[in-house]
């Protein structure tokens, strides 16, 4: 009996180097509260409004990206 060196599943797998489109980002209401909220795309009125969907940090509605940009320690002044 003769064995294959390669199993028949490696075979009938197609290997992928790296994803072939960039993340386009998820609707709202598919995000759970755990995800990013940041917005990914400059929608129009009407259009679809896709957000992050990153692991969000805790007690924040962001991923640690998103809170870096959105809370850059300046204190707003009144």
């Amino acid at each position: 009996m003769h064995w294959k060196s390669r199993s028949p599943l490696s075979e009938a797998l197609p290997m992928f180097d790296k994803l072939t489109s960039p993340h386009e980002g998820f609707r709202l209401a598919d995000l759970s509260r755990r995800q990013c909220k940041w917005p990914v795309n400059r929608a129009q009125a009407g259009e679809l409004h896709l957000f992050c969907g990153e692991a969000v940090q805790n007690g924040h509605p962001y991923c640690e990206e998103h809170c870096g940009k959105a809370y850059t320690g300046k204190a707003g002044s009144r």
